[in-house]
């Protein structure tokens, strides 16, 4: 897996305002999601795909790039 610099994150929020109903804006951001996923983690989904499972895995990898877990805080011992 890549290293996800700063210019990145920007492009996988720009996919995600196209994608995060779960239903692609246009062919143009479904196309853009698979081909940054594909870059990202070195595979060769097919652009033209209609795999659930693909487009799920996809989705979820720009998702967890966009919407960052929360950072719980450290309990400190007494």
């Amino acid at each position: 897996m890549a290293k996800i610099t700063k210019e990145h994150k920007e492009k996988a929020a720009y996919i995600w305002e196209g994608i995060k109903t779960g239903v692609a804006k246009s062919h143009h951001y479904k196309v853009e999601m698979i081909k940054f996923y594909n870059e990202m983690n070195n595979r060769n989904y097919k652009y033209t795909t209609n795999c659930n499972s693909c487009l799920a895995t996809c989705r979820s990898y720009i998702e967890s790039i966009v919407t960052k877990p929360k950072k719980k805080a450290k309990k400190k011992d007494v």
